[in-house]
């Protein structure tokens, strides 16, 4: 299923291969594969971008609406800022876990919250979501300081996701629809 939502400020869409150079300033930078969940090291090149950027292309249409992965595009220049995700939290039966990436460049300017908005009003209210989670290492500030920005609450520390100690953040559809 292809999903495009838009905003403002922002194009929310699949990714695309000429997405890459983009997608590498992202997930190439030390400051954002340092919070990654599960734990991965930065792309280190073009190459290795294309290949991750291909695999999530190839495994788009199999996902489970809402499950996907999709760029985040600035609509005033069409740049692609960052990414979105919503995915199974393992041991993936039934957890939905929302996440959010943006490029340093643009951090601080209020991006990751509005992307997560509309895609959050998207799951919940056009692919009958009834929660969704976002999961932080406990030093990611800017991670948790968005989940809070978004209505999340905190629900506790966990070492169940991905073999990390983690802070959870959970918002239930009906907390979002009537907020």
């Amino acid at each position: 299923m292809t999903v495009t939502l838009e905003t403002e400020r922002l194009l929310i869409r699949d990714w695309v291969e000429e997405d890459a150079d983009a997608a590498l300033e992202i997930y190439g930078a030390a400051d954002v594969a340092q919070w990654l969940s599960p734990a991965i090291e930065r792309v280190a090149d073009a190459a290795t971008m294309k290949m991750v950027l291909g695999a999530w292309i190839e495994a788009q249409p199999n996902f489970v609406v809402p499950a996907g992965r999709w760029a985040i595009v600035r609509k005033d220049d069409g740049e692609v800022i960052g990414g979105m995700l919503i995915r199974l939290l393992p041991p993936y039966e039934e957890d939905l876990e929302i996440g959010w990436q943006l490029k340093p460049a643009v951090w601080g300017q209020g991006f990751a919250s509005e992307a997560s908005r509309t895609l959050m009003k998207w799951a919940f209210d056009d692919a009958d979501t009834d929660e969704l989670y976002a999961v932080a290492r406990p030093h990611n500030k800017r991670a948790i300081a968005t989940a809070k920005r978004l209505g999340m609450e905190w629900v506790g520390e966990t070492d169940k996701y991905y073999d990390l100690n983690l802070q959870v953040y959970r918002i239930r559809a009906a907390d979002f629809l009537s907020s």
